[in-house]
């Protein structure tokens, strides 16, 4: 939980120097596509996991505090989890979160920026599809309702306030809450995201 508390307090410091200072603001809207693994330390034998393709849709904001720097929380909702089989099994588990990462944006130059910071996500939903015959169970039990991930990515700045996101969410917790009798599994994903800024630059 260490990695966890580091987190919070980032976060903490991020807000109070939003707080403290008089920024300007932007703000956009962005969806795209997520994809998404869950891995384990040991996924133990005879079992592969597999990418899996999922969707993100939310809004943005920008506190600039330099013409170079600017705190951004995000509130998105978001799908991930995995694609995976064994012995048994041939499924996927497709969890939806509501994400809220909150990052610190740096701007070297006009048309291009680098962004990292925590990111929190709240389970609403957490399903399992059979591949073989199609049967969906509700899983909502398995899983840990926060999830807590460290988010890095780049943006391009594109004309008519257009952006075009890449960014990478490690996962720093177990989604999964039966830890005592299994590995942890992560939430990891590549997200890529297309953003319109409706205000700012």
């Amino acid at each position: 939980m260490k990695r966890t508390q580091i987190l919070t307090l980032l976060a903490l410091l991020l807000l109070s120097m939003s707080l403290t200072a008089q920024p300007k603001f932007g703000a956009g809207v962005k969806g795209g596509i997520n994809l998404a693994t869950q891995v384990t330390k040991g996924s133990g034998e005879g079992v592969g996991v597999q990418q899996l393709l999922g969707f993100h849709a939310g809004g943005y904001c920008s506190l600039y505090f330099y013409d170079f720097l600017a705190l951004q929380p995000e509130l998105m909702i978001s799908t991930r989890g995995s694609d995976w089989d064994d012995v048994y099994y041939d499924v996927h588990d497709l969890l939806t979160y509501i994400d809220v990462p909150l990052l610190l944006r740096y701007q070297p130059i006009k048309y291009a920026n680098v962004q990292v910071g925590p990111q929190f996500g709240y389970l609403l939903n957490a399903r399992q599809k059979d591949d073989q015959t199609g049967e969906i169970t509700n899983i909502n039990d398995w899983y840990n309702k926060l999830d807590v991930g460290l988010a890095f990515g780049l943006e391009a700045n594109l004309p008519y306030k257009i952006n075009l996101t890449v960014r990478y969410v490690l996962g720093l917790v177990s989604a999964t809450n039966d830890v005592e009798y299994i590995d942890p599994w992560r939430n990891n994903f590549l997200q890529i995201s297309l953003g319109f800024r409706i205000l700012g630059d």
